[in-house]
């Protein structure tokens, strides 16, 4: 009589997978059985059918030798994980029902191997062996001779095999799992530690040269002629207008980090810019050119940009040559917009050089180059000192969206 083919010889074939938490998942019992229950089920199931029927067919005539050689292999698969080589070796010379639930362990763990292929042709030689091949006449003997190799066979080796390859699947999938997680977590530092140097080149634009032209004013306020009243009240109002605009920009900093496009410092307010230096003591020129008929105006971003340049550069003719002549020149081309911020050699004055952090200079080149353009500073020939920068028309999408 034959024996029932395990359905589940194994109830957890995916054991040596621990990482994988989904595969952990998908595949355990619903009821998680204790390690020992679940080494020692096929045994106990190989020991029932063993004592409820007859010795099923076996290598040798002898039913007793054949039941136990069955008992003997039985006992084997107890340790089929540690060894699964070893036990399907041995498992060949036991019973079919033994054999099969070894060869299921093996391909399960192993995969396609060169041992797993020369064991999987000794099972089918072993399963085939006890069956007479000269009388193949009927098609009832020759279901007998093909039944064992196959269900006892063939069917575990694909069933394990299928079972290693989703395992492998299921690893591969936790592995790229832990590596987007690890990609989106180093890109959100990435995003706050950019967002933090756009906010702190934000800041040292607006403060920096709001607070450069109050302590200019303050430095000529406190050596204005005590009989000048006059000039003291305008000073003070020039203080007071300055720190009104460095609150209502900081406000809108803090707001939205950027002020929005349409809303933000623009070309259109260069001559307030420069005209705020010269009240400051600066001599600036400015010269703007373009955009000719029939040529678009650079984008809000371009613009927001080039006023920030144009600002720390006058900043930086405060602070390092108050008594320079300035020049600013924006032009508006078809290729793009240049600017240029040229001043003279400057004199030394009595009061103590403005403080610097020494990021204007980083700040203005990476402004250009998150627009795609490029900038340039450095001393001139004639002891001066010139920043120069060209930017598109219109600010790429990720310069638009930081906008």
């Amino acid at each position: 009589m034959r024996q029932p083919t395990d359905q589940q010889p194994d109830a957890r074939p995916f054991a040596e997978h621990p990482d994988s938490n989904l595969a952990t998942m998908l595949l355990s019992l619903p009821v998680r059985l204790p390690d020992p229950i679940v080494a020692l089920a096929p045994t106990a199931l190989v020991l029932l059918v063993l004592a409820t029927n007859d010795a099923d067919v076996g290598p040798t005539p002898s039913r007793a030798v054949n039941a136990g050689l069955m008992t003997a292999g039985a006992f084997a698969l107890v340790v089929r994980r540690r060894s699964p080589v070893t036990v399907a070796v041995m498992t060949l010379l036991s019973g079919q029902l033994p054999l099969a639930v070894a060869l299921y362990g093996l391909a399960a763990r192993r995969g396609p191997t060169r041992t797993l292929a020369v064991l999987a042709v000794l099972a089918e030689i072993r399963l085939t062996i006890p069956f007479d091949l000269s009388d193949l006449t009927t098609l009832s003997t020759l279901a007998n001779v093909i039944e064992d190799p196959l269900v006892y066979g063939a069917v575990p080796l694909a069933l394990g095999l299928a079972a290693h390859q989703r395992a492998r699947a299921v690893t591969v999938l936790a592995e790229r799992n832990r590596l987007l997680e690890e990609a989106r977590r180093h890109a959100e530092e990435r995003a706050v530690a950019a967002e933090r140097a756009r906010l702190a080149r934000e800041m040292h634009d607006v403060v920096s040269n709001r607070v450069s032209l109050i302590t200019l004013h303050a430095g000529a306020c406190r050596h204005a002629a005590a009989d000048d009243p006059h000039a003291v009240r305008e000073t003070l109002g020039l203080i007071r207008a300055l720190g009104l605009q460095a609150l209502t920009e900081l406000r809108g900093l803090l707001g939205v980090l950027t002020p929005a496009s349409d809303q933000g410092p623009s070309l259109r307010g260069l001559p307030a810019l420069v005209d705020e230096s010269r009240q400051a003591g600066l001599v600036v020129g400015l010269t703007v050119t373009g955009p000719a008929d029939g040529l678009p105006a650079p984008g809000p971003a371009v613009q927001y940009a080039a006023y920030r340049i144009v600002q720390e550069a006058l900043t930086n003719a405060h602070k390092h040559a108050p008594e320079a002549e300035v020049a600013v020149t924006v032009e508006v081309r078809r290729d793009g917009l240049r600017l240029a911020v040229v001043n003279s050699p400057g004199g030394t004055r009595e009061e103590p050089e403005l403080p610097s952090g020494g990021h204007g200079l980083d700040g203005m080149r990476t402004r250009a180059d998150d627009l795609g353009g490029t900038l340039d500073a450095g001393p001139t020939p004639d002891g001066g000192f010139a920043v120069r920068a060209r930017l598109p028309l219109a600010a790429p999408e990720a310069a638009r969206a930081d906008s």
